[in-house]
């Protein structure tokens, strides 16, 4: 009984401390890689960004965007209803980006390594972000 409750107290600490690493962090957009269109955007003066809190998330790229996701094992699931302005691009590449972070936030698997956030779709497409650097 002892080593059940020290197991199921352990999955809950490591899960607990994965969500922890994500939350109450800006992360920078830098890259998106798509192989299976064979596109890879460089952003290095990005503006499209993401930040998770406890059950919510929130975005901008050229336009604002929000919903809900949950996190279970190296699985993030953006859950439905997400919540997006129209305020229009002026530059093609935050366009093209905002596009592919539109279409493809549905489950993806995230690794953290260090301040490098990365969220892949399968073996297709991978999205990159890096830890906002303060002001």
């Amino acid at each position: 009984m002892k080593r059940y409750l020290i197991l199921v107290i352990s999955v809950f600490i490591l899960n607990s401390q994965a969500q922890t690493g994500l939350k109450n962090v800006v992360w920078v957009l830098s890259k998106i890689e798509d192989t299976k269109a064979k596109t890879s955007i460089n952003l290095n003066h990005s503006h499209s960004i993401l930040k998770f809190e406890d059950s919510t998330y929130t975005g901008y790229g050229c336009n604002g965007f929000s919903g809900k996701y949950k996190v279970a094992g190296s699985k993030i699931n953006f859950l439905g209803g997400m919540k997006i302005t129209d305020n229009g691009c002026g530059n093609p590449d935050d366009y093209k980006a905002e596009n592919y972070v539109l279409q493809n936030f549905i489950q993806l698997e995230y690794k953290q390594v260090g301040e490098t956030l990365i969220l892949k779709k399968g073996n297709e497409v991978t999205f990159t972000y890096n830890k906002q650097k303060p002001e």
